[in-house]
């Protein structure tokens, strides 16, 4: 059976087939020319094998408000920092073409190829699929773009030098191309790593959601009246995964360990809720470094992320952590008290040791926030070295699609108690949550405050139960941005919580490891004592700040001194992007994109 490892290794078919990156460019004559190339499914077979290696990714989410956020760097950040502006961005240029000339290349050609008509139309569907996956990309950034179905030369200057189309026509396009992918791709997975109908399905009702919403949300654009038709798409894609009885939410390991299995797998091929995934080898040398690189490298989770985790009563009821006494006081090993299973599984709780250390780990409140232990690899032989890890990683799991089912009913404010039971409660029942009861939803002022324009109570909790089960898998910028929320961008994320300057335990043992004061000079503990504590000052020797500061000057939620001041989200214009004045310059036709010029 295929793997991805193996699909990797294919990428020479692009290069034989001259596919390079500036889309003005001619096929080489000195490479095999597509006409002699494309003359059977063989061929095609090896060609779309190319495009598991360019499986789009971003790392969106640390410019978001789950991350506190300082010593990141990031395209978004630099975004809501101030540093983009049509004279400073990169893009559109043949960097941004050329992925798209290997699909339109294959588009153009494939009606040379004799054999089944059947397995040919699956690799229709798949590079149609995957080109509509890259122009929704770039419809989410532009909104217009210019639509392109057939590969350039720098003879078509009308082509190459057209006004962006609209972004009405290119979403049509897109549809077109998801509609045809699910009506034609072969419903075989394999061991879940091969593009199936069901890959289809589900990322057209991602995109169909995402573009409803935005739709519903963006007045500026005065498409509103339409969302309704892509919210519709979107259930009506999402069912056909919900009903194929192929997928499952995945509760192997049990409540206190299946969520984070699925990011810490070393063989995610058995697990029901794999729609596709990527499978790492170490043998193959196949590896990456999530793990390691996101546990207390650059950034740490934030308060508000923290708070989103329902608290769990003696009663065994759901209710927002809001709606605790003293909520918003708790220390580092309080708020790990009675919570959302996956709280434990998603964030590094009290008294975690890693893998190969022998002592619990300290946080590092350089970071401000809380570590992070989603991807965190199982063994020391993989955290040792930074980029080791050979854990698969889902690309699209059923979970996905049973959040998208839900959020799009609710939009449409039809969703019912039968909606919620086959999609949020069969997730929440993966970490044996009590089911979500319309009618016995408590209400989270936290929620009311994120989000002041929404008053269906059970679509804030379906944003909740998203943000939580998709956290960290590079979802939120992007749901930020169609809900219209780059307020909740805009602020200055939080941290831990510190009560007083003094020592703390944080790792539960009840002995403290942690000093945090103002300055050396302040700190009480015996210097034959110091040892065994990792001290923390607020400002340095001479007077400077250092990293961080407390929110109430004493006491309070870390702040990273970094972020204060830094992010200025411009609405509506940081919504979309510019394109780069060079660009422009070259082609005064494209037009600068809306809210930019």
């Amino acid at each position: 059976m295929k793997t991805i490892k193996i699909f990797i290794t294919s990428l020479c078919i692009v290069l034989l087939l001259g596919c390079n990156d500036d889309f003005m460019d001619r096929f080489p004559e000195t490479t095999i020319s597509p006409e002699a190339f494309f003359k059977n499914v063989n061929d095609l077979e090896l060609y779309t094998n190319t495009y598991y290696s360019i499986i789009p990714s971003k790392n969106s989410d640390v410019a978001t408000d789950e991350f506190v956020a300082y010593a990141s760097m990031s395209e978004y950040l630099d975004l809501i920092r101030g540093n983009v502006t049509p004279a400073t961005v990169s893009g559109w240029d043949k960097s941004l073409w050329g992925e798209l000339r290997t699909y339109n290349l294959f588009l153009e050609h494939v009606t040379n190829v004799t054999g089944d008509e059947k397995a040919i139309n699956h690799y229709i569907g798949v590079t149609r699929l995957l080109r509509a996956i890259w122009y929704y990309e770039r419809v989410k950034w532009y909104s217009d773009v210019p639509w392109y179905s057939t590969t350039l030369t720098d003879i078509d200057e009308d082509l190459l030098y057209k006004p962006r189309d609209p972004r009405t026509l290119v979403v049509d396009s897109i549809m077109a191309d998801l509609e045809f992918a699910v009506a034609n791709m072969s419903e075989e997975m394999g061991n879940r790593t091969k593009f199936s109908r069901w890959y289809a399905a589900a990322t057209m009702a991602s995109i169909c959601l995402h573009e409803g919403t935005f739709r519903k949300y963006h007045d500026e654009l005065n498409l509103q009246t339409t969302s309704g038709v892509y919210l519709n798409k979107a259930i009506e894609a999402a069912e056909i995964v919900m009903n194929s009885g192929l997928f499952a939410i995945d509760g192997s390991g049990g409540v206190e360990k299946a969520y984070q299995l699925l990011f810490t797998n070393a063989d995610l091929s058995k697990s029901p809720e794999m729609i596709l995934f990527k499978d790492y080898d170490l043998e193959a040398q196949v590896k990456h470094q999530k793990g390691r690189s996101t546990f207390s490298f650059t950034a740490n989770y934030s308060r508000s992320l923290m708070e989103s985790y329902q608290y769990i009563t003696p009663e065994g009821k759901a209710i927002p952590f809001s709606a605790i006494p003293g909520y918003d006081k708790k220390g580092f090993v309080e708020v790990f008290e009675n919570r959302d299973p996956r709280f434990r599984q998603t964030f590094m709780y009290p008294g975690y040791i890693v893998p190969g250390q022998m002592q619990p780990y300290r946080p590092n409140m350089n970071l401000g926030g809380y570590p992070v232990i989603k991807y965190m690899p199982p063994t020391a032989e993989q955290y040792a070295s930074g980029d080791n890890q050979h854990t698969d990683l889902p690309i699209v799991r059923y979970a996905e699609v049973l959040l998208v089912y839900a959020e799009a009913k609710a939009e449409l404010g039809v969703i019912t108690q039968a909606d919620l039971d086959k999609s949020i409660n069969q997730i929440r029942g993966r970490v044996n949550l009590p089911p979500v009861i319309i009618g016995q939803i408590v209400e989270d002022p936290n929620l009311k405050a994120q989000f002041p324009g929404v008053s269906n109570y059970i679509l804030l909790d379906i944003r909740r139960e998203r943000r939580i089960e998709l956290v960290h898998e590079n979802f939120r910028w992007d749901d930020l941005m169609r809900w219209k929320a780059g307020n909740l961008i805009d602020r200055v994320q939080e941290g831990i919580y510190v009560d007083r300057f003094g020592v703390f335990d944080v790792t539960g043992d009840g002995i403290p490891e942690i000093g945090i004061f103002e300055n050396d000079a302040t700190n009480t503990v015996p210097s034959g004592e110091r040892g065994n504590y990792s001290f923390y000052y607020l400002k340095g020797s001479s007077g400077n700040l250092n990293t961080f500061t407390l929110s109430n000057g004493t006491s309070g939620h870390i702040i990273m001194n970094g972020e204060i001041g830094t992010r200025n989200f411009k609405e509506p214009q940081h919504y979309y992007w510019p394109i780069p004045q060079t660009q422009i310059t070259i082609n005064p036709a494209l037009k600068q994109t809306n809210f930019w010029e």
